[in-house]
């Protein structure tokens, strides 16, 4: 054998040794410093919540971030998305469920902002609030034109780091909704029409976010005429988006915002649960006060939805609080309030409730 294939030879056995013996450094390394951990919760992701969990979708909401997840829905509906690391509180928690299960979706110290693009849900984060790293968002799907047959997904997220005030945080875990709640419809055979991309995602609307009456464009509009607000005394109103949720509100106010005249429409749970309060909170109604309501039948998860509206004391200027209002004129304005919110649905035409 010549010298030169010789000193081949053994130049590829020294190799070979030094990419083993790398190899099993690098491997044992890994796995000391937590990589193995790391890599298997990453996989996990992938099947987590019976398969149904948007795993690149949380990825990229949690960008950065070592996570363990729930293999399965729990009894509850319920499965979890948690950071690895003890230091941080990020997470998420998923719920789902029939829409037959009373859920209260009202309490959020706000008026949520509708998802659009062909979804009926809403998302939840008031950008006044010391917690910006937290929000939550509501979905409600229909499995048919049965009325009141649908599902109905929650997620509530803490980012840890970062904070929801930024568009592209709202976006990211209005996709894990979505695309999650997609998936378990059909894993479940919910054959539910489902949106698109939710692009530009709203915040909560604060009794702070108020404008004049005259530019209303959501759910406010076109509830009164210029010579009824002045009567009123309406110059103000407080709205989200024309778009459908389960939860849809618009506040009439007089000047700098005072809360005079609050229409809500319910659907889904929110309705079962609005019509439960709906005799006692007649029955405890304020001195001054007035309240109405209608109903409509509606397909899929809307179920038989209420429409509701209240004059309104305002608690932090009472002398400004609702006069004893026009009756008929604000019966007139809930019924226009309850047609346009239930077409928006699909739903019957509203009747007295």
């Amino acid at each position: 054998m010549s010298d030169v294939r010789w000193w081949r030879r053994r130049w590829v056995r020294r190799t070979a040794t030094w990419t083993v013996t790398a190899a099993v450094l690098a491997g044992g390394l890994f796995w000391v410093s937590g990589g193995y951990d790391s890599w298997r919760d990453d996989r996990a992701l992938d099947s987590a919540c019976d398969g149904d969990l948007a795993a690149g979708a949380v990825r990229e909401l949690f960008d950065g971030i070592s996570l363990t997840s729930s293999g399965r829905w729990t009894d509850r509906g319920h499965c979890t998305v948690s950071a690895s690391d003890d230091d941080t509180d990020a997470g998420l928690v998923l719920w789902s469920g029939r829409t037959e299960h009373m859920t209260n979706l009202e309490n959020s110290g706000g008026f949520d902002a509708p998802l659009g693009h062909g979804w009926t849900g809403s998302f939840r984060f008031n950008p006044d609030s010391e917690d910006t790293d937290e929000a939550g968002a509501v979905l409600v799907l229909s499995c048919g034109k049965e009325s009141g047959n649908g599902q109905l997904m929650t997620a509530e997220a803490d980012l840890g780091r970062g904070g929801f005030d930024d568009p592209v945080a709202r976006e990211r875990l209005v996709a894990v909704l979505t695309e999650t709640a997609s998936a378990y419809a059909r894993r479940t055979g919910c054959e539910a029409s489902v949106g698109g991309r939710v692009k530009e995602v709203g915040v909560s609307t604060t009794h702070a976010d108020y404008k004049p009456v005259t530019a209303a464009t959501g759910s406010c509009a076109g509830l009164l005429d210029g010579k009824t607000a002045a009567r009123w005394g309406v110059r103000t109103v407080q709205e989200i988006a024309g778009d459908p949720a389960p939860v849809e509100n618009c506040v009439l106010g007089g000047l700098r915002g005072a809360f005079l005249y609050g229409f809500t429409a319910s659907y889904g749970p929110s309705a079962r649960y609005a019509h439960m309060r709906l005799d006692e909170r007649r029955d405890r109604r304020r001195p001054g006060t007035s309240a109405y309501a209608l109903a409509a039948g509606c397909p899929g998860a809307g179920g038989t939805a209420l429409f509701e509206v209240e004059t309104l004391l305002d608690d932090g200027t009472p002398l400004r609080a609702a006069p004893v209002v026009d009756h008929e004129g604000l019966r007139a304005a809930l019924q226009r309030f309850a047609e346009r919110s239930a077409e928006r649905h699909g739903c019957e035409a509203p009747r007295p409730a």
